[in-house]
């Protein structure tokens, strides 16, 4: 992600000094999935006037409504509906006394607005050299990109590159919280949880892509394994070993993630028919504010 001047990598993340709008360009350069929360009506006192905007991701937050349980409960109603996928334009309200137990005493109106929801994601599971190598250039692509690993000091770079992480003590556990539709990778430094991760994404069901990086040897091993731990023999279908573009050969880090990119973008290419997601969104959106607008008048 390419950052505003002065605002470089976790400096720029979850930061109230950065202007709503800043904010959005960035995220829209990226193709992560995000919510532009708007106050659209007020009554007594209030944090923030009609028109305050905030810009809320699954890990960060932009610019500000004010602060205090008002903020807080703003944030987790937009990373609960982007964490279910795609998201409907809705509009709620706030009790600032009787709901929010903040002294202001007044309420407001709260518009959610999300963008990107339907951005392919990309849940890699080891932070490796493979890794260090692919993930700066899906930061380049329309993709939602997260690493999952259990090591601190693999982790660190990719975050302070603005790489999306996650540090699970055991990854295996995170198989159960990813997104439904998800495209996994898995290239941990160990094969017993090489193993585990893929039994587990293939017995979710929902997964959109669940690639293996090895050699054949390791596919044969695995693919008689998992025969026969699988609740259905069938589900192995659903995995991709070796995982990479067939085309693409090497053995070195760059070369193996040149390969898997070109991979992901094969299967993340398809785009549904009609309307756009934003065009979408933006049309429920101005529905809401028509309405808005006719029951102020």
């Amino acid at each position: 992600m390419s950052l505003p001047p002065n605002l470089h990598g976790s400096d720029f993340l979850s930061s109230p000094s950065v202007h709503w709008l800043d904010a959005c360009q960035q995220l829209e350069q990226k193709g992560e999935a995000y919510c532009i929360a708007t106050v659209v009506a007020e009554v007594g006192s209030v944090p923030r006037a009609s028109g305050a905007k905030m810009v809320i991701t699954s890990q960060y937050q932009f610019d500000t409504l004010g602060g205090g349980n008002l903020e807080h409960q703003v944030i987790i109603a937009a990373r609960d509906a982007l964490k279910s996928g795609p998201a409907q334009v809705s509009v709620e309200r706030f009790s600032l006394a009787a709901d929010l137990g903040q002294c202001c005493g007044g309420a407001v109106q709260v518009m959610f607005e999300y963008f990107h929801t339907q951005t392919p994601k990309v849940m890699i599971f080891g932070a490796g050299h493979v890794c260090q190598a692919l993930s700066p250039i899906l930061a380049e692509l329309p993709l939602h990109v997260t690493v999952i690993d259990s090591r601190a000091e693999w982790l660190t770079p990719l975050r302070e590159s603005g790489v999306q992480t996650e540090q699970w003590t055991n990854p295996v556990e995170a198989i159960a919280e990813l997104p439904a539709e998800s495209h996994i990778v898995i290239m941990t430094q160990d094969h017993a949880l090489d193993f585990e991760l893929a039994r587990l994404a293939l017995e979710r069901r929902d997964m959109a892509f669940i690639g293996l990086i090895g050699s054949q040897g390791k596919k044969q091993r695995f693919e008689f394994r998992l025969n026969e731990q699988l609740s259905d023999p069938a589900l192995l279908q659903g995995l991709t070993c070796p995982i990479g573009h067939p085309d693409i050969q090497g053995k070195l880090p760059m070369q193996v993630a040149v390969s898997i990119a070109a991979q992901l973008i094969q299967v993340t290419s398809t785009r549904p028919t009609g309307h756009t997601a934003s065009e979408v969104q933006w049309s429920q959106a101005n529905q809401l504010r028509q309405v808005l607008k006719e029951v102020k008048q």
